[in-house]
């Protein structure tokens, strides 16, 4: 993406400039005119929305079955503003044993049970102590409804450390 924001809102200008011209100049009915006005609309929205994915903002998707984590933050709840909170994940899948995806961010619900897994995940990374993470159910839906808790919904996510490599004996 060389021009970024700036080359897709111009180019989205020349293409309503386009569509103006013409509309004005054209001898189509007014309904294709109202037509052709409310498909571009439409696609300028559908734009907006799916430009975040590509920015880098955080996904909902799934997470992967194992991963090693990078960071973590957590935003709790706030009760004053109605804010819900949630938990931000940086992983790096893990394809097979010797390598890793490039990083993504994920984007998760808050839940306390996760947000005392991520404290003590971040004191270990803050040690430089690797961890790797296994979301335990992947082919099920990321967030289930756990009963005890009156719906509250949880993420089922393990956390382990990044064994030492093995050096070969000299």
């Amino acid at each position: 993406m060389i021009l970024g924001i700036t080359g897709i809102i111009s180019a989205y200008i020349l293409i309503g400039l386009l569509l103006l011209s013409i509309n004005l100049y054209s001898k189509w009915s007014w309904k294709v005119k109202a037509a052709t006005i409310i498909i571009t609309s439409a696609f300028y929205v559908v734009t907006y929305y799916s430009f975040p994915p590509l920015l880098g903002w955080p996904t909902t998707e799934n997470l992967p079955s194992q991963f090693r984590l990078i960071s973590a933050h957590v935003e709790q709840p706030n009760k004053e503003t109605g804010k819900e909170g949630s938990i931000y994940l940086w992983l790096s899948e893990i394809e097979n044993m010797s390598s890793t995806s490039e990083p993504r961010a994920y984007e998760l619900e808050y839940s306390n049970e996760l947000h005392e897994k991520i404290i003590n995940v971040k004191a270990k990374l803050d040690k430089d102590i690797a961890q790797l993470g296994e979301f335990k159910d992947p082919d099920e839906t990321m967030l289930q409804t756990n009963e005890q808790r009156r719906g509250v919904k949880s993420v089922h996510i393990e956390f382990y450390d990044l064994p030492d490599p093995l050096f070969p004996d000299k």
